[in-house]
């Protein structure tokens, strides 16, 4: 079936159109939100796995072309970084200006801005090219602008706001090739489609979702032979980018790990069945499409509402295996809605002939092959985040204007609200670790002690800077007379009473710190946004503190 010809067509001139009335008055209202949203945040601490990016951006001022050819202690001993992160080379490029400004904080999330800006813009031109008119376009603009986690990873200076937008507008760029045969179109999408698995791996697979865009019979071989051979030549050149990338990007150390292994070494079967139901989850949660969908295709997943039984009975069995007991059993409803709403997105393709949102979908399923790693964040869906947007905005135009109306202002107001609580229980969890850096570490430096911290996250990166030392459980060791600051949350390596003689550490202080409010890291309240080993909620509201640090004196033993 081809594709629907784009309303506004008309020859494709420019970088990504931004400036071209049809793009940028569409595009808009989501950049106004998506500033609004975010910029208040700009001085938001660092959180989670900004450190590890930010240090491989400094190490790049020494080795431009091997930013994790060194060793860090991310875990419980020093160990080569490109044995740990799974991720090519980009994320360390585009952080480069925050460190050469410091490791300002507002330089790195200006730098995520500016890339989810690029993808609005590109979610736009591409929804323009696909049909969707003015009104879809922005409509689709807007159900990126305001999913939850899209908001909360843009306050944030890992690559997947990077890697969502270069995706997004590379496809967008190769739909303008395919459309118009412009040498800067093909040139573009060749190096933007190339760039974004260097971001995040599993972008990868967006190369043969390409293919998938550029023949107009995907079950017919005739349709893949048929000329102009042409069409293939930025899908050919992203390849060739993502392999030589890769290849010259590798850590040269004797030691040095690969991306391919550092994905096996943390990923297992045993991940599969709570990650499958978090995959399910997250679509229902973090994204605008499956209560966007849900809305607009209720008569439709009540007529197949077995499905929705047998995936809320397939997930709470999927969260017995995994964890062992009964607990989590509240998901299990949400993963059968976004099993069926995933569901109904394909068979409504083939009811419809619709080989357009039958793409859609398997953009949807981009993240899929990470329900075997370690974890699967919602961050992982961001790459599929522009596909949710144009598929709710092309459904959109099937119902009548107040109820599309109706539907995406409820959408748009909700994602909203959600993301920039998001937002704010991040920023609230990554001054814990600023703080704690500030107050217990710094000033004890200052004067003259030896202070070394037990912690990981954005408490480490601060700790470091505050001339801490890292706690290892390898040697050397702090000795009598040093100090020790340990975390409680930040992903501690270990006890340091599992570690020494307990008559030689003295408690010198606790510390709490943060007053009730939303959290998106609680294992008592079950918020596990960065990772569901600590549970499968977004967001959640806590009485308990945010973290716990623990201030210790070694002393000599008589």
């Amino acid at each position: 079936m081809p594709m629907p010809p784009p309303r506004d067509a008309h020859p494709d001139h420019g970088l990504f159109n931004a400036m071209r009335p049809t793009r940028l008055p569409s595009a808009s209202p989501a950049l106004l939100i998506a500033a609004l949203a975010v910029l208040p945040f700009l001085g938001k601490a660092f959180t989670i796995d900004d450190p590890i990016f930010l240090k491989e951006a400094e190490h790049v001022l020494v080795d431009p072309l091997h930013p994790t050819a060194f060793e860090y202690p991310w875990n419980q001993e020093p160990e080569r970084v490109s044995a740990i992160v799974p991720t090519g080379p980009v994320g360390a490029w585009i952080l480069v200006p925050a460190v050469l400004a410091g490791g300002s904080e507002p330089v790195a999330h200006l730098i995520t801005l500016a890339f989810l800006w690029l993808a609005i813009l590109a979610t736009v031109s591409l929804g323009l090219q696909l049909g969707l008119g003015r009104a879809g376009a922005t409509a689709a603009g807007l159900l990126l602008a305001t999913a939850p986690a899209v908001l909360a990873m843009a306050g944030t200076a890992m690559p997947d706001v990077a890697a969502m937008a270069l995706g997004v507008a590379g496809l967008d760029r190769l739909v303008a090739w395919n459309r118009d045969r412009r040498l800067l179109a093909a040139l573009l999408a060749a190096i933007l489609l190339g760039l974004a698995p260097l971001a995040r791996t599993h972008l990868l697979l967006l190369l043969p979702l390409g293919a998938l865009l550029l023949v107009d019979e995907p079950l017919s071989l005739d349709s893949w032979r048929g000329r102009p051979r042409s069409r293939w030549l930025p899908l050919a050149g992203a390849a060739a980018l993502v392999w030589g990338g890769t290849v010259l990007t590798r850590d040269p150390g004797g030691t040095a790990g690969t991306i391919q292994g550092a994905v096996v070494s943390l990923s297992g079967l045993d991940n599969l069945p709570f990650n499958t139901v978090v995959f399910h989850v997250h679509w229902v949660m973090t994204t605008t499409l499956g209560l966007a969908w849900a809305i607009l295709r209720w008569r439709a997943l009540l007529s197949r509402w077995w499905l929705l039984v047998v995936g809320t009975a397939g997930a709470a069995f999927l969260l017995r295996l995994g964890h062992g007991t009964w607990e989590h059993q509240s998901m299990a409803p949400l993963a059968g809605l976004g099993l069926a709403v995933l569901a109904d997105v394909v068979v409504d393709a083939w009811q419809r002939r619709d080989r357009l949102q039958a793409v859609l979908w398997l953009w949807l399923l981009l993240p899929l092959p990470a329900v075997i790693y370690v974890h699967f964040p919602a961050k992982y869906l961001l790459a599929s985040a522009p596909a949710a947007a144009l598929l709710v905005a092309r459904r959109l135009k099937d119902v009548g204007r107040g109820a599309a109306w109706s539907v995406l202002g409820l959408s748009a107001v909700l994602g909203t609200l959600l993301g920039v609580a998001m937002l704010r229980a991040d920023s609230n969890f990554g001054d814990a670790g600023r703080e704690a850096a500030a107050t217990l570490i710094a000033p004890r430096v200052a004067s003259g002690e030896h202070v070394w911290f037990l912690g990981h996250w954005g408490f480490q990166w601060y700790a470091e800077r505050a001339g801490g030392r890292f706690f290892s459980v390898s040697p050397p060791y702090p000795v009598p007379g040093d100090i020790v600051v340990s975390s409680r949350e930040s992903s501690p390596q270990f006890d340091i009473l599992d570690l020494h003689d307990r008559s030689m550490i003295v408690p010198l202080a606790r510390v709490e710190l943060g007053e009730p409010g939303g959290r998106i890291m609680s294992r008592k309240g079950g918020a596990g946004f960065y990772s569901n080993t600590w549970g499968y909620l977004p967001w959640t509201w806590s009485e308990e503190p945010i973290e716990s640090y623990f201030v210790w004196r070694l002393v000599k033993t008589r």
